[in-house]
């Protein structure tokens, strides 16, 4: 029996085999279809619901080790203002400034040097805090400045020192020139602030 001879609107007389292959491709059609109409859809969902549930996992995971971590980044924070508010303090006031330079003064004599140059610069504005540079100078040999500049280092007040420059006296080789910018620092007063301000306004 070929496929030709099989009528279809006889198929309920046809032989069991021929009904059970019909039968078995019919219900093989009705699962590609249900499969294409039902089951792939809820598959691609069920995939990116997947994919979702991987990323939230993520965010998750990262959230958990910042809020883990909260504490530390909170106890750091204060740590970090505590910090700022000691070297604010050791930041002198204008009524202070005088005083640096008197220390300049004895931390060179202490070492048996004459500063014998101290000139005020422009001062300098950055963000909250004013930088004061003065120009210095001493003369004397090596380990007398070395000394100079640690004792600098060391003052009641914060002082840096930038613009090093070293040379021999002309007259003698045993002899130096220091030269230096000191910079000392100060918060910039709330006056201040708003006179510039309203200079600027």
């Amino acid at each position: 029996m070929s496929v030709n001879d099989i009528n279809l609107g006889n198929l309920h007389k046809q032989a069991k085999p021929v009904q059970f292959v019909f039968a078995g491709l019919i219900v093989a059609l009705l699962v590609v279809v249900g499969y294409f109409a039902l089951i792939k859809n809820q598959w691609d969902e069920l995939t990116v619901a997947q994919q979702q549930e991987e990323e939230l996992r993520g965010e998750y995971k990262i959230k958990a080790a910042r809020a883990a971590n909260l504490e530390n980044l909170k106890l750091e924070l204060a740590q970090i203002e505590a910090s700022i508010e000691v070297l604010l303090k050791k930041l002198p006031t204008s009524a202070e400034i005088h005083n640096l330079i008197q220390e300049l003064h004895q931390a060179a004599a202490k070492n048996g040097l004459v500063l014998s140059v101290v000139a005020p610069q422009r001062v300098v504005t950055e963000g909250p805090i004013q930088r004061l540079p003065h120009e210095i100078q001493v003369n004397g040999n090596y380990e007398q400045i070395a000394q100079f500049a640690r004792d600098v280092g060391q003052m009641s007040r914060i002082v840096t020192l930038s613009n090093l420059s070293l040379r021999h006296e002309n007259k003698s080789q045993s002899k130096l020139v220091f030269s230096a910018s000191a910079n000392t620092y100060k918060a910039v007063d709330v006056s201040e602030t708003e006179a510039m301000q309203s200079a600027t306004n």
